[in-house]
């Protein structure tokens, strides 16, 4: 099973942007050196916690700075966009990165983004999918002429302009105009609609870092019971992202873990207030009415070993899933806190 780790981020509201840009550079470059095979970036446009804004921007900074490992949007909402103009974007990144982006798709889950662009009315989910599928022709069909594409609420056209003479009218592909770009979508309610549009169009799953056992029991049923492909070849498709805490020696890991100076409970407590205060709590566990108990639920915590046998048990229990990612938490005045990130990657 391969290891990744996904930046939300969630940070301290004051955190400086550039100073966390930074940060994230320096991680996702030292997690390459360490081994780890895919990285995936959240965004959002109004999130004082979640202060990346594009995670393709955040891919396009790192295609020059990394060789090996994967770059993912996690996600890049494609309603935001015209078609034409995200699909260029798609391409120009792959390119950037030799082939090396993951298109992680969605269509806007946090209700402050859509109200600042005017999309709180609208049918975000239909208009993402209507916008890759043209993204997908644009990438993928080969262009002899000029491109015309209509959907119910989108139409791209260089009919009136296109000039074969001029290279005018003509888009640009992915890198040695592959077609195995990998798409895609976050799962974290219980019965997720994702994942089953996934697991029908052969597409992958990140299963939230905030989900409970049981719920990730569901995704991973739900996507091998609506795929079409084997299960051990569904089972590649399907990525768990959990908060991880490792530690060198098996000494004091809960205290630390629900410490008032722990980042792990720092990225809890905010995630629970948020989605408590928009009664989509549940995917915690059921009967889980604070930040300390959904950190206990849904961290792994442990030593090396611990962590190991704790993957090891998903793995024995349901088949060898694609990927195990760690979710990145804020840098800590406290060593143990910064180290478990390389112990996770060199040693689990």
């Amino acid at each position: 099973m391969k290891k990744g780790i996904l930046f939300i981020p969630i940070d301290k509201k004051d955190k400086k942007p550039d100073v966390l840009f930074d940060e994230i550079i320096n991680q996702t470059v030292l997690s390459e050196r360490w081994g780890l095979k895919e990285a995936y970036f959240g965004e959002h446009i109004t999130d004082m916690h979640e202060k990346i804004t594009s995670s393709i921007t955040m891919i396009s900074a790192l295609s020059k700075l990394t060789n090996k490992i994967k770059l993912g949007t996690l996600t890049t909402n494609l309603n935001f966009y015209k078609p034409a103009v995200i699909a260029a974007v798609i391409s120009q990144v792959d390119n950037l990165s030799h082939g090396r982006l993951m298109l992680g798709i969605g269509s806007g889950a946090n209700l402050s983004d859509l109200e600042s662009i005017g999309m709180m009315k609208e049918n975000n989910h239909k208009l993402m999918l209507e916008s890759l599928e043209i993204i997908k022709e644009i990438l993928f069909k080969k262009q002899k002429s000029f491109f015309q594409k209509k959907t119910d609420n989108y139409l791209v056209s260089t009919k009136k302009t296109y000039n074969q003479k001029l290279g005018l009218g003509s888009f640009n592909k992915l890198f040695n105009s592959r077609k195995n770009l990998d798409i895609i979508m976050p799962a974290l309610n219980k019965n997720s609609y994702n994942v089953r549009l996934c697991a029908k169009n052969n597409w992958s799953i990140v299963i939230s870092n905030f989900c409970s056992d049981e719920i990730i029991e569901n995704h991973i049923e739900s996507y091998i019971k609506n795929s079409r492909l084997k299960k051990k070849d569904a089972l590649k498709k399907i990525r768990l992202s959990k908060l991880i805490f490792v530690q060198e020696k098996n000494d004091k890991i809960e205290d630390r873990l629900l410490s008032k100076n722990s980042p792990y409970l720092q990225v809890v407590d905010t995630l629970f207030t948020k989605l408590k205060t928009f009664k989509r709590h549940g995917c915690f566990g059921e009967n889980v009415k604070n930040s300390s108990v959904a950190t206990k639920q849904i961290v792994m915590f442990g030593t090396i070993k611990n962590v190991r046998d704790k993957i090891n048990y998903y793995n024995e229990k349901y088949g060898e899933l694609g990927s195990i990612i760690y979710v990145n938490v804020p840098n800590s005045k406290d060593k143990f806190y910064n180290k478990s990130l390389e112990l996770f990657s060199k040693y689990v």
